[in-house]
């Protein structure tokens, strides 16, 4: 089913043109929330992912490139499956096969591709540098805030994350998200796709949820001495607490936080 959903100059940022976007949803799936959903409330900032995190193994091999990705729990490393073709995995790739990760989540598993930003960057640093690439294997799909990036706030600079920011993917629905095929998101376009747990922002209400440019001014402007310390892609939250359609295998590539994408293995740490 294909609907369009017209954004005014207002309503997208600051960016002032008119967008039509055409959303295709199957047959059956949910139409455009008007409401808070029930799952917003459920999305927390799983902040303890980060006492998982060994710096030492996933130190960058040379000095710019940034923390590597840890996975945890149900990540792993894999191979594309419409890109298997030759010997994945020789010197972090390069002799054939895309060689990328994925989840397979279940009632109860979550899954998790971690990356520290310790020190800290400011939020704002963050603009154009946040995306990832995405195939689900039907029946799987996304839905009720999985998958999607978090973001670890420090919101005084003293070290200590106070709060998150969290991006969902395929806006403004929300789930049903294309199956057996890649999709490629910006988590910083001008779409509705952040909100924030653990602080309450001026700017950025509970829902619905806002673009990534009026939500970094509006942490900045609450927060001038902002640091995120981590990111991390999460999958398996929803079918954890019910969402059948969201339980199952999906792969994931160019995963990009900051200043590092997640293109081969080498980019990766297996936990």
């Amino acid at each position: 089913m294909a609907r369009f959903l017209r954004l005014g100059a207002a309503s997208v940022g600051a960016v002032a043109l008119t967008v039509l976007v055409a959303i295709v949803t199957p047959a059956g799936s949910a139409d455009i929330p008007t409401a808070t959903p029930g799952w917003v409330a459920n999305i927390t900032s799983h902040a303890a992912v980060a006492a998982q995190s060994d710096p030492e193994a996933a130190k960058p091999e040379l000095a710019g490139l940034g923390h590597k990705f840890e996975l945890f729990d149900g990540m792993t490393r894999d191979t594309d499956p419409e890109n298997a073709v030759g010997s994945p995995g020789a010197s972090g790739g390069g002799v054939g096969g895309n060689e990328v990760i994925s989840s397979t989540v279940s009632p109860g598993t979550l899954a998790f591709a971690y990356r520290s930003l310790a020190p800290g960057v400011a939020i704002n640093a963050l603009t154009n540098q946040i995306g990832l690439k995405y195939y689900f294997v039907a029946p799987k799909s996304c839905g009720a805030g999985s998958p999607r990036v978090t973001l670890l706030i420090d919101g005084d600079g003293n070290g200590t994350t106070d709060f998150a920011a969290h991006g969902h993917v395929n806006p403004p629905v929300y789930s049903a998200c294309v199956t057996n095929k890649w999709r490629y998101e910006d988590l910083t376009d001008d779409m509705p796709r952040w909100e924030v747990t653990g602080a309450t922002v001026p700017g950025i209400p509970v829902f619905p949820f806002t673009p990534w440019k009026a939500a970094a001014a509006a942490i900045t402007a609450a927060f001038p001495n902002n640091r995120v310390v981590a990111g991390f892609l999460i999958d398996g939250e929803s079918c954890s607490f019910g969402v059948a359609a969201n339980c199952g295998k999906a792969y994931y590539d160019l995963l990009t936080i900051e200043n590092r994408t997640l293109e081969i293995w080498q980019d990766t740490v297996e936990k």
